[in-house]
């Protein structure tokens, strides 16, 4: 990390336009950031957090704007940026975002004391962190967790590349996605209520599980970790979640992070269709009412045919049933596929 230029923090200053002329003491603040900038080059690493650092004061503070001012960011890069670069040119207004944006992920968002885990992967140049910038204004802490899922994939200290960035970027949009497809206790309570009002409710409640063992290496767990009712390990101030950036991908082992990538999309697809079929159904019906799947399930339309959607709606409610099972179910390795499993009895150790 470079240490010549630390941009000001603006915080409630008063908003400086563009159109004010620039005090004397703005112009010598300007000369000061140009020198540190050209007087900071080493390596590449070092020069693009130099220019970064630089620009990101001169886009805060405005000290683009001219003597006279009015003049905007863009004219500044054409007229004066070239300045920084060492004899490559002006800088467009796109390789001025990405050096901005990636001074300001690596150093003020990654490397302040306590922010993120000291031993998180820095990035090492500005292409790395363009999947984020869209979050730094107004979120810098899902960019962190973005960050977070691309380092679990790239393995332990391996910066990631922009392809793994990427897609753990779409992969948060995909959640953000799920996130809003889920009604709100209201509008579920209303929908419940709609769909329930002809069919009675059932009134028997599940027992309550037996605790149970977790596994035969237990004792590799933290002592002090919580349990919850099947014996599973639950993380807990004392007892934090494994960084997956940290787990060896050389090995036959499981790779945990690649597990945790393949689930997570998994879901957000489920998240995806149920939504969709809850839309279709839920308006549709509401719109022509109960003759509507009476309809549609006389219907020939070949391998589109709704005869059995029944059926299909019920295997879909069984195989929720079957997950549920799964995540709780205190089995060894293969003894799935050595004995018929179902959604209401797993095979269990003594």
């Amino acid at each position: 990390m470079t240490t010549a230029i630390t941009p000001e923090v603006m915080g409630l200053e008063t908003q400086i336009l563009e159109e004010s002329p620039m005090t004397e003491q703005e112009e010598k603040e300007l000369v000061i950031v140009k020198t540190a900038i050209k007087t900071a080059y080493a390596d590449k690493l070092e020069r693009d957090l130099a220019i970064g650092a630089g620009l990101l004061q001169i886009f805060r503070r405005k000290l683009y704007r001219g003597p006279s001012g009015g003049r905007n960011w863009e004219q500044w890069l054409a007229d004066e940026s070239a300045e920084l670069t060492a004899g490559r040119g002006a800088l467009s207004f796109d390789s001025a975002k990405y050096l901005r944006g990636f001074y300001r992920f690596r150093c003020e968002v990654l490397q302040p004391q306590g922010t993120c885990p000291a031993d998180l992967p820095l990035p090492a140049s500005p292409a790395q962190v363009r999947p984020l910038l869209g979050q730094l204004d107004t979120h810098p802490k899902v960019a962190l967790e973005m960050w977070k899922a691309a380092c679990s994939q790239a393995g332990e200290g391996k910066v990631p590349t922009f392809d793994q960035v990427n897609r753990a970027a779409l992969a948060h949009k995909a959640n953000e996605a799920n996130e809003a497809r889920r009604l709100s206790s209201a509008q579920h309570a209303a929908q419940q209520k709609a769909v329930s009002a002809s069919v009675a409710s059932r009134s028997a409640a599940a027992p309550e599980p037996e605790p149970r063992m977790f596994m035969d290496n237990e004792a590799t767990w933290p002592s002090d970790m919580k349990r919850d009712a099947h014996g599973i390990p639950q993380p807990t101030a004392s007892a934090p979640t494994i960084p997956a950036w940290k787990l060896e991908k050389e090995d036959t082992s499981l790779d945990a992070g690649a597990e945790c990538k393949r689930i997570t999309l998994a879901i957000n697809d489920a998240h995806k269709a149920i939504g969709l079929l809850r839309g279709i159904l839920y308006s549709q019906i509401n719109k022509h009412g109960r003759d509507y799947l009476g309809v549609l399930r006389q219907v020939d339309a070949g391998v589109y045919s709704l005869h059995s959607i029944d059926d299909q709606i019920q295997q879909m409610g069984e195989d929720i049933a079957f997950i549920s099972e799964l995540l709780t179910a205190d089995v060894g390795e293969g003894e799935l596929a050595q004995a018929t499993v179902d959604a209401v009895s797993f095979p269990t150790r003594a």
